[in-house]
This record gives C-alpha cells, structure tokens and sequence, in this order.
C-alpha cells in the first residue's frame, strides 16, 4: 500500500493567477455570504452583478473544480474557497489595526509599574513596561482579531490566539499550513546536551522579547515559513498533571493570562540543569510552595518530586 503523500492538481503560482481577477473573488465572496454557502447560476451572476453572461460563465468556470464546487443546485463554496477568504478576512492582506497602550491588571516583574498591551502597524502584539521598558511578551496578531472588540478585549484575544499558537506547534502540528513541526531546546552555551546552537549567533534571536532566558524551545515548520522561539515554561501549560496540580495550589492556568505567569514569561524562572539533560522551570502559586517542573530534550515534563 503506498503511504500518504500530498497531491497536487495545480501548482501553487497557477491557484494565484485564479484569484488574480476582481471578478473571481466576488464569486467567492457571493457564495461566502449565502445561506448554505451555495446559490443557482443565476443567483449567483446577479448576486456579483455581472451583466455579461459570457463573462460570468468564463470566470466562473475557472473556479470550479477546486475553489468552487458545482452542484444539481448550483454552485458551492468548496474548503479551499473558504480558505481564501479567511486568509483575507484575517486583514493581513490589506488592514492594519492599532490598540492601546491599555493598562493590564498586573504588575511589571522588574519595576513593578503596570503592564501595557499595545498592537501597532507590523501585526505585532506586545506586553511591556512603560516605565523600564521591559519587554514582557510579544506575538504577532491578525488585525481582523481588533475588529468589535475593546482594547482590553483585544488583549484577551491576543492571550487566547497565542495560546493556540504556540500549543499546536508544540505538538509537531504547524497552526498556519498543519505541517510537521520540528520543536528542540536551545540553550546560550554549546556545553549543555541541549544545544542546537549558540542563540546569541543567530540573528533572529536578537529581538526576541524572550532573548534573556537561559533556554528556550526552538519551532522550526519543514513545510512553510512558520518559524519562531517559545519560552520553556510554555511546555506545562498543555501538561495535565502539572496544571492540575498547580490548579490544586489555587494557580488557574486558563484565567491566568500569559504575562502574568511568571515562568513563562521571567528568566528567572528557567534554569538548565547541569546535566545538560533537563530544564528546571519553576512556578510559583500565589498562595503556596513553589513547584519545580523539569522539561527534557523531548518536551517530556515531570515534577522534580515525582
């Protein structure tokens, strides 16, 4: 039996050069917006506006077999078709959106002054001090997640988004094109097991808000661009038996956002052990004893009293 592979019904430039008219994306917009994403030939000329039957007829059949599906009923809206119009709706193509700064509820770790959330024209996200500058958390954001939503909602957008993010490319899954996602930890010295290189080389890594952390998790996609660095304490998140411990010590993982988990977020929080095996991650609850995380090279977690 032969294993699963991908198809290919036409290269990526021709599916551009199929959306390349103002004529075809209409069709898609038309049938986006109908109920059941479906309308007859001739609901689906007027709903464009076409008056040119032939016209309609040649961009329509362009479509068909891939972005549109035909039908005893007409014409639908196949996945692809919806794809498209997602990625355009997200605004990256052509919006860009701007929030805050908007006061958070939650202190700087270094000054103690209050946090800021902001979002500005390079499709960046970012939590940081105001007052000593430290860059606490940063992301890129569609701006189409700043439409109908208050600043503040927009940074509760902005947790839960990054969230997924960085869960699914943790999981070997890319969230952008589903490709395999190939995850190691980093450290800043070549002594350490862990190495994948020396991070102050890489130049990527210079205006990464995380670039103080003595380790991080590098997320490398072998299908598209998606490439990036996630903090360590990341790892636990997506772990039951440590957020559920940490819930039985009155931390809630869920309601708590990013930059108010401080091992996520602190340096100081993420030790390499000298074993150059392990990375110690340390979370602090509130109201109870520290717990003491230890993430190895396969983003395996056990707590150190287990």
């Amino acid at each position: 039996m032969d294993g699963p592979g991908v198809e290919s019904p036409t290269d990526p430039e021709a599916a551009f050069l199929t959306l390349s008219n103002d004529l075809r994306l209409e069709i898609l917009l038309a049938l986006w917006e109908a109920p059941g994403f479906s309308l007859s030939f001739a609901e689906l000329r007027k709903a464009v506006g076409e008056r040119d039957s032939g016209t309609f007829t040649y961009h329509l059949d362009e479509l068909v077999g891939h972005f549109v599906g035909e039908t005893e009923a007409g014409y639908e809206l196949q996945y692809p078709g919806h794809r498209v119009l997602d990625a355009i709706q997200s605004g990256v193509f052509h919006q860009q959106g701007r929030v805050g700064p908007v006061e958070l509820d939650t202190p700087c770790p270094d000054c103690d002054a209050t946090l800021t959330f902001a979002y500005d024209a390079d499709y960046i996200g970012r939590v940081g001090c105001p007052d000593c500058g430290e860059r606490v958390l940063e992301w890129p954001f569609d701006p189409g997640g700043v439409a109908d939503r208050t600043p503040r909602e927009v940074a509760a957008a902005f947790d839960r988004r990054t969230r997924l993010v960085w869960a699914c490319a943790l999981d070997s899954v890319c969230p952008f094109c589903a490709g395999r996602v190939d995850h190691e930890i980093a450290v800043g010295t070549t002594d350490s097991g862990l190495c994948i290189g020396v991070l102050e080389d890489l130049d990527r890594y210079d205006e990464y808000f995380a670039r103080d952390h003595p380790a991080v998790v590098s997320l490398d996609c072998r299908r598209c661009s998606f490439y990036s660095f996630v903090p360590v304490g990341v790892v636990l998140l997506t772990r039951p038996h440590v957020t559920g411990e940490l819930w039985e010590r009155g931390l809630d993982i869920r309601e708590t956002p990013l930059w108010s988990l401080g091992f996520v977020v602190d340096a100081s929080a993420v030790a390499v052990r000298e074993s150059g095996q392990t990375v110690a991650v340390t979370v602090q609850p509130p109201d109870a004893d520290p717990l003491v995380a230890l993430v190895g090279t396969d983003l395996s977690v056990t707590l150190a009293d287990e």
